[in-house]
């Protein structure tokens, strides 16, 4: 192992803190207000942290050769990528990128023009990125011994057990929504049954008394107008009207 646990912890940390304040950057500047991006409740995004520190260990012998730094960089990073949206789909039931529209897309979850982007991405890292923020680890070890790490992991275990409770909620507020929606339409006139466009326009205008008793959180409305293109994959009418509720919550 080319690093120790401690400096991985590290890695893992200021990685997803600078891929949080990436993100919350560009999608702000996008979507022309501000995003608090993140799937946790803190300022940081995991999923930088597991990509970059996998990163890191998987190049570590290549990293002085520029064309096999590219090429195995593409790899681990789309497969990191594939695994961590498969992981999202089956334990919170939930997507939150969908590459569909891309070309050459395997299912939405990854696309080739991503992965080389990433390869692109994984050069500057290693080479330039990467030995500054070495540095400053060097510098907390020899200061603090380490200590840095064991307050990450405290941290952000607590965060990560906090939104697994939240993210369950949400999800089953999403199928009490979806309870609430079947009802309604079972409700409405049997000639309006195959018309979708109006019963969709029938469901929105009545948001207010479809709506059950537990309420969307702080954060789930954050994740909902963070992440447009979040799905349920067992709530296909809380998906069909989710962006109503976010400007709904406005």
């Amino acid at each position: 192992m080319p690093y120790t646990l401690t400096q991985l912890i590290v890695y893992f940390f200021t990685y997803a803190v600078i891929g949080w304040l990436w993100e919350t950057v560009y999608c702000s500047i996008k979507d022309h207000h501000y995003d608090y991006r993140g799937f946790l409740f803190g300022p940081y995004c995991p999923v930088y942290g597991f990509a970059v520190t996998t990163i890191l260990v998987f190049t570590y012998r290549v990293r002085d050769n520029i064309l096999l730094l590219f090429l195995v960089g593409i790899i681990v990073a789309t497969l990191f990528e594939y695994f961590a949206s498969l992981f999202l789909e089956k334990v919170f039931h939930m997507k939150l990128w969908d590459y569909s529209h891309l070309w050459g897309n395997i299912p939405g979850r990854i696309a080739p023009i991503i992965s080389l982007g990433w390869g692109f991405g994984v050069v500057l890292l290693v080479k330039f990125v990467q030995p500054l923020v070495q540095k400053m680890i060097n510098w907390e070890e020899a200061k603090i011994h380490g200590f840095l790490a064991l307050i990450v992991v405290l941290v952000m275990g607590t965060d990560f057990i906090c939104t697994i409770i939240s993210v369950e909620r949400f999800h089953t507020t999403t199928q009490m929504w979806d309870q609430r929606i079947n009802q309604f339409i079972r409700q409405l006139p049997d000639k309006l049954e195959h018309d979708h466009k109006q019963v969709h326009a029938a469901v929105v205008a009545h948001l207010n008394d479809i709506e059950p008793e537990r309420k969307l959180s702080w954060n789930q409305r954050r994740l909902l107008k963070s992440f447009p293109q979040m799905k349920f994959n067992d709530s296909d009418k809380f998906n069909k009207i989710k962006e109503h509720l976010i400007n709904k919550n406005n």
